[in-house]
C-alpha cells in the first residue's frame, strides 16, 4: 500500500500545482515508510535524514532540534515525527482510531454513499454518521467546494468550528483519502482564513 501511496501522490503532484512540494515529499515520505522496519525509535534517524534532504523547511528546522522521537499528543511540526515514525509498523485499529480522523472518505453505498473516517496515525477506516460533525455531533455542518478539486470539498462544522476534508470516491475511485487530502492544500487555507481549525493536521502540519 506504501507503493501506492508514493504513486498517486507524485500523479496528483502533476495535476494540481499549488500542493506539488508537500505531495512530492509525501511521495518520497511514502516511499521510505514502504521500507521500514523496526521500532519507531530506531526508524527515526533514517526519517531525519529524508527530512533534511527532501523535507520543507519547517520539518528541516525541527529535525536539527531532534534527539528522541517525539511522543503523539506533541505540536506540529513534531507531530510530523511521531506519527511517520509510528505509521510503518502501528496496527490498525490504533488507540487513535476512534478520536482522530485526519480525513472522510465518501464510499458509494446502495443509491447514495457512506462516510468513513480515516484515523491519521494508522491510516485505518471506520464508519459514521453522515450530517453529523465528528469532533462535536452536531449538525450544523456546510460543504465548500472548488472547481478546481471535483473529487474534494471541506466539510466544516458551525457549532465547533472545526473541519474536515471528505474525499469523494464516487467521482475518483482511484483516490486515495490519506493522499489526495494533501492535494486539497488550498481548501485548508480557504477554510483556515475563515477561522475554522481542523480536527486533526496532516502530515503537513495542515
Amino acid at each position: 500500500m506504501w507503493a501506492a501511496r508514493a504513486a498517486r501522490a507524485r500523479l496528483l503532484a502533476e495535476r494540481y500545482a499549488a500542493s506539488r512540494e508537500i505531495l512530492l515529499f509525501y511521495a518520497e515520505l511514502a516511499d521510505w515508510q514502504g521500507r521500514a522496519a523496526g521500532p519507531p525509535e530506531d526508524l527515526l534517524p533514517g526519517l531525519v535524514d529524508l527530512v533534511r534532504r527532501a523535507g520543507p523547511a519547517t520539518l528541516r528546522d525541527a529535525a536539527g532540534r531532534l534527539d528522541r522521537l517525539p511522543p503523539l499528543d506533541a505540536p506540529p511540526p513534531l507531530s510530523f515525527f511521531a506519527r511517520a515514525a509510528r505509521q510503518p509498523v502501528i496496527v490498525s485499529p490504533c488507540p487513535w482510531c476512534p478520536d482522530h480522523p485526519q480525513a472522510g472518505c465518501l464510499v458509494p453505498r446502495g443509491e447514495g454513499a457512506a462516510l468513513e473516517l480515516v484515523c491519521a496515525l494508522c491510516l485505518g477506516r471506520r464508519e459514521s454518521p453522515r450530517g453529523r460533525c465528528p469532533a462535536c455531533g452536531e449538525e450544523r455542518l456546510a460543504w465548500y467546494s472548488a472547481p478546481e478539486f471535483e473529487h474534494l470539498r471541506v466539510q466544516a462544522c458551525e457549532g465547533c468550528q472545526t473541519y474536515l476534508q471528505l474525499v469523494d470516491l464516487s467521482r475518483d475511485p482511484a483516490a486515495i483519502p490519506e493522499v489526495d487530502e494533501l492535494a486539497g492544500l488550498p481548501l485548508d487555507l480557504w477554510a483556515r482564513q475563515r477561522g475554522y481549525r481542523k480536527i486533526q493536521p496532516n502530515l503537513a502540519g495542515v
